[in-house]
């Protein structure tokens, strides 16, 4: 299967997930699926995953996300899928598409199911469930029995202690503050360097004083940076918005995660405000 054949599979897939996201209906409840377009998406996140895994070369980590989008999407007393969750799933179907088309020799390597150490994926996946855990994991720290005092997530450097000490479950050698080669004129740190996979975590928190144009404008700063490090194959831009004074969040994530020759950079914004 080539490139143009596989591009115009995606976009069957996205625009029946534009279609789904149309007809959810809204309730004092909140915002529910149709019944049978639950059970359609639970066919098209399988097929997904299968589709990426045997036709689109080293994506395995882009099936990965989709199995999760919709696994955490369906985490509810109704058993039902989320309007975000499958938004998510629609983001990721459109980053895949721009990562093809953004990439013209793509499918110059030889096709086919591409097998990772199961070692790296769980600690990818791990780095997945934390970003996407992260804010139920604040929200949860603040219940202390007898209003015990506790550790609350105020800033930036709140969310890179609590993020760093979430990355224990999964890896050994983190280094912090990592230094990272000078750019137009000036140098800066990366949050988290992971040397086992090769990964530079780059944490940010929204505040009142910034846009969502700056925090892109930070953004494509930092991946340019991190093009330049030597140890950095990988980059993820972790950026937690509990107030949500991102617009659009899931435009930002699509338009700032790709994957080309220099680095391979996802970006994750949580939580998503509807």
């Amino acid at each position: 299967m080539d490139a143009q054949e596989v591009k115009k599979i995606l976009e069957e897939y996205y625009e029946e997930l534009t279609a789904i996201l149309g007809r959810f209906t809204k309730t004092r409840d909140g915002i529910h699926i149709d019944q049978k377009d639950g059970y359609r998406l639970r066919e098209i996140a399988t097929e997904l995953v299968d589709f990426i895994s045997d036709h689109i070369p080293n994506s395995k980590h882009h099936a990965a996300s989709i199995a999760n989008y919709y696994n955490n999407g369906i985490r509810n007393w109704l058993n039902s899928s989320s309007y975000a969750s499958v938004e998510e799933i629609r983001g990721a179907v459109k980053s895949l598409r721009t990562r093809i088309e953004r990439n013209p020799k793509f499918f110059e390597a030889e096709s086919g199911e591409i097998l990772i150490d199961e070692g790296d994926k769980v600690k990818f996946d791990g780095i997945e469930a934390i970003a996407n855990r992260f804010h139920a994991v604040v929200m949860q720290l603040r219940q202390r029995h007898d209003t015990r005092t506790t550790v609350d997530v105020n800033d930036e450097y709140d969310v890179q202690d609590l993020f760093h000490a979430l990355l224990k479950l999964f890896f050994n050698d983190i280094r912090a503050e990592e230094w990272n080669p000078s750019y137009a004129g000036g140098s800066s740190r990366s949050d988290f360097l992971l040397p086992e996979i090769s990964t530079v975590v780059e944490i940010k928190k929204t505040r009142h004083s910034m846009t969502t144009k700056q925090l892109g404008e930070q953004l494509i700063v930092d991946i340019a940076k991190y093009k330049k490090h030597p140890q950095c194959a990988r980059l993820i831009c972790f950026v937690y918005d509990p107030e949500g004074r991102i617009n659009n969040p899931r435009g930002i994530e699509n338009d700032l995660s790709s994957c080309d020759n220099e680095l391979d950079v996802r970006t994750i914004i949580v939580p998503k405000h509807i």
